[in-house]
């Protein structure tokens, strides 16, 4: 059996690091820790975070929007989290109340994990400078609290709207811009440390989902790798987080 025990407040954290329309998740269950990653078309996502005591092993949740709604409705401060082989019942229980679910033998969310993560590993042997054959050549630091008010595109500009990164190395800033001339645009503008790269500014467009995924970046600086027409890496190490954006083709007018 694989369990672990973690405060209510950090798991909640750790689940919605991975986006808010996730509807599965594997976490794997390390001696002091547990970690996940999960792979769309749209992005990969990794996470590792530190708990309480622990019995190694692999816990899926293939119900998750009905955990974060049981975490949500609970006060209690701390949860045992366990499962019984892999399609074991998952049990979270805490001082007073527990939750029992069953789970599925598939989860979407590991699809493409595999794929992603030999891109990865390639790419951080390299030390970010491409991703396939795409050259990465802007990097820096932001805080990600300065990246998040992108999150608001949708309220401002409805559902159906794209937008674009324009990595300005010259003058130290990043700006996400959404919508289109024919409907309104929105601009981001965020500062940027310890820049690297060209002085010509890069660009990227990116569906919808990259404003979303925003949301779900820990507190504190990360670090982005970019280029002209490719992904966007995002990371902070010393939570073991990290994000790759997949980019599209430009549909903006």
């Amino acid at each position: 059996m694989a369990s672990f025990s973690i405060s209510r407040d950090n798991l909640t954290n750790f689940l919605d690091s991975f986006g808010a329309d996730l509807q599965d998740i594997a976490i794997k269950v390390g001696s002091d820790h547990i970690s996940a990653s999960v792979g769309k078309t749209t992005h990969y996502v990794s996470r590792k975070m530190d708990c309480g005591v622990t019995k190694t092993g692999h816990i899926s949740i293939t119900d998750l929007p009905k955990v974060k709604k049981f975490l949500s409705s609970t006060k209690v401060s701390s949860l045992d989290v366990s499962q019984e082989g892999k399609n074991g019942t998952l049990h979270l229980s805490g001082e007073k109340v527990s939750l029992k679910l069953p789970t599925a033998s598939y989860v979407e969310s590991q699809k493409r994990v595999g794929m992603m993560e030999r891109a990865i590993e390639t790419s951080k042997e390299g030390m970010w400078r491409t991703w396939f054959n795409t050259p990465l050549t802007h990097h820096a630091r932001v805080a990600s609290e300065a990246l998040k008010p992108a999150t608001h595109f949708k309220k401002v500009l409805g559902d159906n709207y794209s937008c674009r990164t324009e990595f300005d190395a010259d003058g130290s800033q990043l700006t996400i811009r959404g919508g289109k001339d024919s409907t309104g645009k929105m601009f981001v503008n965020a500062p940027l440390t310890n820049v690297e790269g060209p002085a010509v500014t890069a660009s990227s467009a990116f569906d919808k989902w990259l404003p979303e995924l925003l949301n779900s970046l820990p507190s504190g600086d990360v670090d982005i790798h970019t280029g002209d027409d490719t992904v966007m890496v995002i990371e902070q190490e010393h939570t073991h987080f990290l994000m790759v954006v997949i980019d599209q083709v430009d549909e903006e007018d």
